[in-house]
């Protein structure tokens, strides 16, 4: 899951704000494991995801469950840490055979696999970004537009739902779902999003 390495702005005075889970079948692997993939689609959804895959445009849960074993993956995104530690622990009693990948804070990772009787084995992390960096938008933005490991958040929708804010066009909530829609693995936090533009607004960020 490294399309979720270079996310800005999660931080250990938040702990457990993000975790996000990602379950994934080999490719050569998919048929087989298609009740495996059904079945831990149904899992996730029991623990209340903040965001799913394919949520953004319009999948109900029950699509999910039906698309599950033809994708041969499923993410999703955490706002609580309890309900990951109870989900990784649900996941592991049904021993499906599908790998299971955690992103978020190694602190939360960690406390969630130790509690669960698990080890991580492979770590993955971002060196950061090189280059002509003064282009890259404010550091707000930023950490909004990251969590589309496809970049398919714009600064650009960011600015302009900020700007809708400041003139009560919108709430943040509704900025935060605005935000979230182009993302189709469905791992942008809504909530998180939510906070950042909230801040960016009373902040007076850029509009």
């Amino acid at each position: 899951m490294t399309h979720t390495l270079n996310r800005r702005g999660i931080s250990d005075e938040r702990p457990g704000e993000e975790i996000v889970v990602l379950c994934m079948a080999h490719c050569t692997e998919k048929a087989n494991k298609a009740d495996a993939m059904r079945s831990i689609a149904a899992t996730i959804l029991k623990y209340r995801p903040s965001n799913y895959l394919g949520k953004p445009l319009g999948l109900e849960p029950e699509g999910l469950q039906m698309m599950a074993p033809v994708a041969g993956v499923v993410t999703a995104v955490f706002n609580n840490k309890e309900d990951v530690r109870r989900l990784i622990g649900d996941l592991k009693e049904q021993k499906l055979g599908v790998s299971v990948v955690l992103s978020g804070l190694f602190s939360d990772v960690r406390d969630i696999c130790g509690s669960n009787g698990l080890n991580e084995h492979t770590y993955h992390m971002s060196l950061g970004i090189f280059g002509k960096t003064e282009c890259l938008p404010d550091e707000k933005t930023l950490e909004i537009t990251t969590q589309c490991g496809h970049s398919l958040i714009s600064p650009a929708l960011v600015a302009d739902v900020v700007r809708k804010m400041k003139r009560a066009k919108i709430t943040a909530a509704e900025g935060a779902a605005l935000l979230v829609k182009p993302c189709a693995c469905g791992i942008g936090n809504p909530e998180r999003i939510e906070r950042i533009v909230q801040e960016m607004v009373t902040e007076g960020g850029k509009a």
